[in-house]
């Protein structure tokens, strides 16, 4: 985090990029002609979660098996499942991939959006946000990037994980995406992109990454992090101890207010609970002078001879 500090996150990211270069070799046929904008959202749906490849292996044979993608939306989920069998949650991806063609079907009579890759950008996605399949930001990214020419650069989990250890986060997706758009020139964003992900599922895993391995150990956040405590054990330990009661403390303090609150309620009701028991009190004084036995001893002594 002190390296971040002194950099910008420009800067930072360009020696990342450099850095991931010299280990992952890019692709040869990473710039490889666009996808058409219905084979991006079938492509960032395959893809989300899952490696390069295996995405680049379901949309080829979705090709192969199918004859087109008219067949594909009226297919069984099990078959369109089938064509997912090598990806994570084959089942939900296949419904999703399934559901948007037959919503594409419902408003275009046909499969292809080709009419808006010669929109300016916003008015494309407008249009495309009316389908289930965009409240995917890692789909939105997916298509602007690979079918509507323009700057994104999708993030997952996984890659998300990655940056997040380098020192990069943001609890908003598309804030903590634009962070990296506005550091990352577009023409090195796709490249970008593909050594992030080659980091992601190579050395920077859960549940913890392999960092001797890694090439970004010397700048990355987390693994400083982690050679520090290894090479200082008793000063982790005290920063640790040092920390708890404070974030005990801070814990605490919400419940302990949520109680003082509840008790000042309780309160009034409470108080005037006390009011009826003098009242007994004040009565008991009316009883004792007033008393009808002493008068019955007079009237007695009268009427005996």
């Amino acid at each position: 985090m002190s390296l971040m500090a002194t950099q910008s996150k420009s800067q930072f990211l360009t020696d990342v990029h450099a850095q991931l270069k010299r280990r992952y070799k890019p692709k040869p046929d990473r710039s490889a002609g666009r996808l058409s904008v219905l084979e991006a959202v079938v492509y960032g749906i395959c893809h989300e979660d899952a490696t390069r490849e295996e995405a680049n292996q379901a949309l080829s044979r979705f090709k192969d098996q199918f004859f087109d993608w008219n067949e594909v939306r009226v297919s069984p989920i099990a078959e369109v499942q089938e064509t997912l069998a090598d990806i994570p949650d084959p089942q939900g991806r296949a419904e999703r991939i399934r559901r948007f063609l037959r919503q594409l079907f419902s408003k275009t009579y046909g499969f292809s959006l080709e009419p808006l890759t010669k929109k300016p950008l916003k008015e494309a996605l407008k249009v495309l946000h009316a389908y289930e399949a965009f409240s995917s930001d890692y789909v939105t990214a997916t298509v602007i990037q690979q079918a509507l020419g323009g700057h994104a650069i999708p993030i997952d989990s996984a890659t998300r994980r990655a940056l997040e250890r380098l020192g990069i986060s943001d609890s908003d997706l598309p804030s903590l995406r634009s962070i990296l758009e506005r550091a990352v020139p577009k023409n090195r964003g796709v490249e970008f992109l593909e050594l992030l992900e080659e980091l992601a599922h190579d050395t920077c895993v859960e549940p913890r990454p392999d960092c001797p391995r890694c090439e970004l150990r010397k700048i990355c956040a987390y693994a400083l992090e982690r050679k520090y405590e290894a090479n200082h054990p008793a000063q982790a330990n005290q920063a640790a101890a040092k920390a708890a009661p404070a974030k005990a403390a801070a814990e605490a303090k919400k419940p302990a207010k949520k109680i003082a609150k509840e008790v000042a309620k309780e309160r009034p009701s409470t108080a005037p609970a006390p009011a009826p028991a003098p009242a007994p009190t004040a009565k008991k004084p009316p009883a004792k002078q007033s008393p009808p036995p002493p008068k019955s001893p007079p009237g007695k002594s009268g009427t005996g001879k």
